[in-house]
């Protein structure tokens, strides 16, 4: 799951070309807190080193993500909160997401060994809006990538 978190933290700072974000270098992403709510559900708090060289405050204002397995819908990931990003700083900054999985059966039948699972089995659907000071927002779509791509660029 810290994969897809980053991923989707990622793609919002990457995909978007309203403030010249393909300069945004995340250099680090750790997962810092992990919250168990109850069998299908979980919080995450992750800190991520990231330096934003661009002349504009970004603020991302909201982040999901929906993971398929062999075309079923396997998890959903949504950005509870997440800092602003001054310009023209490089720092530790926060965001927190809810993961929740749409089947616990398909949970336990793949096992829960994370490890033995394989990114081949994962397409990611993802979306997400950044705001950037002084200009208008910027929503950013990925429909079905294969995760285990989106990994390796990464």
């Amino acid at each position: 799951m810290n994969r897809l978190l980053s991923l989707v933290l990622v793609l919002t700072l990457f995909a978007s070309g309203c403030t010249k974000l393909r300069e945004v270098d995340i250099k680090k992403v750790d997962i810092k807190s992990f919250q168990l709510l109850n069998t299908s559900a979980a919080n995450i708090e992750l800190e991520y080193l990231i330096q934003n060289p661009s002349g504009r405050r970004l603020i991302i204002e909201s982040a999901s993500a929906l993971l398929k397995r062999s075309g079923v819908d396997f998890a959903t990931a949504t950005m509870i909160k997440a800092d602003t990003i001054p310009p023209r700083t490089q720092s530790l900054y926060r965001a927190s997401f809810r993961i929740e999985v749409s089947d616990p059966l398909a949970l336990l039948s793949m096992g829960l060994n994370l490890s033995k699972w394989s990114y081949k089995d994962f397409r990611v659907d993802a979306r997400a809006t950044i705001k950037a000071s002084g200009r208008g927002k910027k929503t950013i779509k990925f429909t079905d990538i294969p995760l285990e791509n989106l990994i390796n660029r990464l």
